[in-house]
């Protein structure tokens, strides 16, 4: 991982024109525009920015490229069920236990995961930034059945996202023969899921979690990913996961 990566960036460059309005001088926005950057390693180096991050981007290249697990098989992401999917709903599900304690499910926004493959062998903590590059947290809320339903049709709209902890099937768009914990979901009892702050805070149209307390302990998602494939490195586990049916579509 060079000091530059080799991916190619999209940068967002904000440029303001800005007013002085009234007797006293003040600032205010009139036009906003976005150019995008392209950053490769084709792109010239300036040598004085490039001493000033010399020490830091050795140290940060170290760190990045530092192997903490490894992937028995090839996995991708995928509609409606992926390895990958799976991976990482299982991972998060996990460290939500260790962290919040009873937990029957977990999810992960399927755009939220930015890689859609990874091929078996070593993982750095490089690949687990780009696999989870947003700084996300994991959170609880504790939804009733009904609410539940609802937040699994939306997901159903979408097609499915890495789930755990939960299996349905989808047709025509809605979440059906749902199980949790292998049991029938009953919409009067209330389950406690994990989930990202961003989707409980209504992201990817999910409304009806929007104003469901939250608890949170401050563990980013990627930390969580971080702190699992860490774990069974220690165990002498190597990283796996099967597609099992969690989501599937009706015949």
């Amino acid at each position: 991982m060079s000091m530059y990566s080799s991916a190619s960036i999209r940068v967002a460059v904000l440029l303001a024109v800005f007013a002085i309005t009234g007797c006293a001088t003040s600032y205010q926005p009139s036009q906003v525009q976005y150019d995008s950057v392209r950053i490769t390693d084709k792109a010239p180096r300036d040598p004085k920015l490039e001493a000033i991050l010399s020490p830091y981007a050795d140290s940060v290249n170290s760190s990045m490229n530092k192997v903490i697990a490894e992937l028995a098989i090839s996995m991708e992401k995928k509609l409606p069920e992926g390895t990958l999917n799976n991976l990482v709903a299982d991972a998060l599900l996990a460290e939500a236990k260790k962290a919040y304690g009873v937990v029957d499910a977990a999810f992960v926004n399927y755009g939220g995961v930015r890689i859609s493959q990874i091929p078996a062998g070593p993982i750095t903590i490089g690949k687990v930034f780009e696999l989870m590059p947003f700084d996300n947290l994991l959170i609880i809320q504790e939804l009733k059945g009904s609410v539940f339903q609802e937040f699994l049709n939306r997901i159903a709209e979408r097609g499915g996202w890495p789930v755990a902890g939960v299996q349905f099937v989808i047709k025509d768009k809605k979440a059906i023969d749902v199980l949790v914990g292998g049991k029938p979901l009953d919409p009067q009892v209330t389950y406690r899921v994990a989930n990202s702050d961003y989707i409980a805070n209504g992201g990817d149209d999910c409304d009806m979690l929007r104003k469901l307390p939250q608890i949170n302990k401050g563990i980013l998602m990627r930390d969580a990913f971080l702190q699992y494939f860490e774990a069974q490195t220690k165990q002498g586990k190597k990283l796996n996961a099967a597609l099992e049916n969690r989501i599937r579509y009706a015949q």
